[in-house]
């Protein structure tokens, strides 16, 4: 039977897209009044970011700690020490966090979550930055980790082992919901866990996955979950 149901964020529970572009936003702002004259170019982040992830292929999940560092050889060209630099990336990464931290969720979500967190534990286990212990929602969930917790990205098996682990419970008992087929399907599926797919347009097609069920909305769980554990029963 299941127990506990575990979400991913990002493209599950609410659009990342505008969420970052609102965060990239706050950041430009937050720039332009520290230095009028420095515009963030794009291609020139892309190039730190290449030449950092080059020396420290580590920092590819860490992405608040990759996109900090990133302002912060940037803001080094323009400061009069590297600690000015250091200090002021910070300052920008937390602009940059709590707008990060600002999402509107999918219709149906919050009173989904209500509904769920009556009858089984709720968790999250996301790759991103997004920290649902900030949102109003945090309410809902017992745990929430991310790859940067554990030291690896989904879909390497960490994450759910972490769930694993917290909870105590077998495979079968834990439910995992996420939108990406390879990242959040499969990987949910090859360390052990039931995995239901939350499709959406872009990821629709992307190659073969093999969940437990499939929504389309978040307001379908419900019914969903009560099905997958009658299927358990008969089995």
């Amino acid at each position: 039977m299941i127990k506990v149901i575990a979400f991913d964020l990002d493209d599950t529970l609410w659009s990342v897209e505008p969420v970052i572009k609102k965060a990239e936003g706050k950041i430009t702002s937050w720039v332009s009044r520290k230095f009028p004259d420095l515009v963030l170019n794009p291609r020139e982040i892309a190039t730190h970011r290449s030449e950092i992830l080059r020396k420290e292929p580590e920092l590819g999940f860490r992405y608040t700690e990759l996109r900090r560092r990133i302002l912060e050889e940037i803001f080094s060209g323009y400061t009069k020490s590297s600690q000015d630099a250091e200090s002021l990336s910070h300052q920008a990464m937390a602009v940059f966090i709590k707008a990060r931290n600002e999402v509107e969720y999918y219709p149906g979500v919050e009173a989904t979550l209500a509904d769920l967190s009556k009858k089984f534990l709720l968790g999250t286990l996301s790759n991103g930055n997004a920290n649902v212990k900030k949102m109003k929602i945090s309410k809902y969930f017992d745990f929430s980790f991310s790859a940067e917790d554990v030291g690896a990205p989904k879909p390497e098996p960490e994450l759910f082992f972490r769930a694993l682990q917290h909870t105590g419970l077998a495979g079968r008992e834990i439910v995992y919901v996420g939108d990406d087929p390879i990242n959040d399907v499969d990987g949910a599926k090859n360390a052990g866990l039931l995995a239901i797919w939350k499709k959406k347009g872009e990821t629709a097609s992307w190659g073969v996955t093999n969940p437990d069920a499939t929504i389309s909305q978040i307001n379908e769980l419900p019914n969903v979950i009560d099905e997958l554990n009658l299927l358990q029963k008969s089995e």
